[in-house]
């Protein structure tokens, strides 16, 4: 056998130490898209479409892209704390997000005379309705034990963080087109657009590997159960 070859423990700590800085990378790619974006917006005054853009970065790219990773292994924020907690700070955090959110685009849709003809308006309606849907889920999940009679917990809370994912993704998806609205583009250069939509897309790549893992392994629990 070769000495070069790394044990399976060997070669989980390095693959968590991957995971880690990714993280780590993460939330640095959070952190400057919220704080540029609130810098913006509070600097030209919150009202308008500097609210709808302040309250949708908050709640899709920093608070929700926070809260989909509370139960992932690899969260350098969350790694320690236990599971209890950590689901405690998921809702907490997933329902602050979903408030901001959907109340940032709802907003821009009144202001709008819901009137959506641009791919950012169709896509923000989209990730509307999906907050929607997903914050209602996440009650039944919430109570998934009450209604098992009608649902099983498995099936509940599937469901919910498919819901839950898919309006977290449809968000960055708009917020990437948000860039392209003339209200970014009047008060940035060319580069600091495409430097936003790298950090908006990587943002969104790396957030989505611990929910696309734990909606992989539900779905492998249920093929079971079949």
């Amino acid at each position: 056998m070769s000495h070069n070859t790394l044990s399976p423990h060997e070669s989980q700590d390095r693959w968590q130490r991957v995971e880690f800085f990714l993280n780590v990378l993460n939330q640095i790619c959070i952190g400057f898209v919220t704080i540029y974006i609130s810098y913006l917006t509070l600097r030209t005054g919150l009202e308008g479409t500097s609210l709808h853009a302040w309250l949708v970065t908050i709640g899709f790219s920093f608070f929700m892209a926070e809260g989909v990773m509370i139960h992932y292994g690899g969260n350098v924020l969350t790694h320690s704390y236990k599971r209890h907690t950590k689901t405690t700070i998921h809702w907490i955090v997933l329902t602050l997000g979903g408030c901001c959110g959907a109340s940032g685009a709802l907003i821009k849709m009144i202001q709008k005379g819901f009137s959506l003809h641009s791919t950012h308006g169709k896509l923000g309606f989209t990730a509307f309705v999906l907050c929607i849907l997903a914050m209602t889920s996440g009650l039944s999940a919430l109570f998934s034990a009450r209604v098992k009679r009608l649902i099983t917990p498995l099936l509940n809370k599937t469901f919910h963080n498919f819901l839950g994912f898919a309006c977290f993704v449809i968000a960055l998806v708009t917020q990437y087109y948000g860039y392209q609205t003339g209200y970014f583009t009047n008060r940035s250069e060319t580069d600091f657009q495409i430097l936003m939509k790298c950090l908006t897309l990587t943002s969104l790549v790396l957030s989505s590997y611990g929910p696309m893992k734990a909606l992989y392994q539900k779905c492998e629990n249920i093929s079971r159960q079949f």
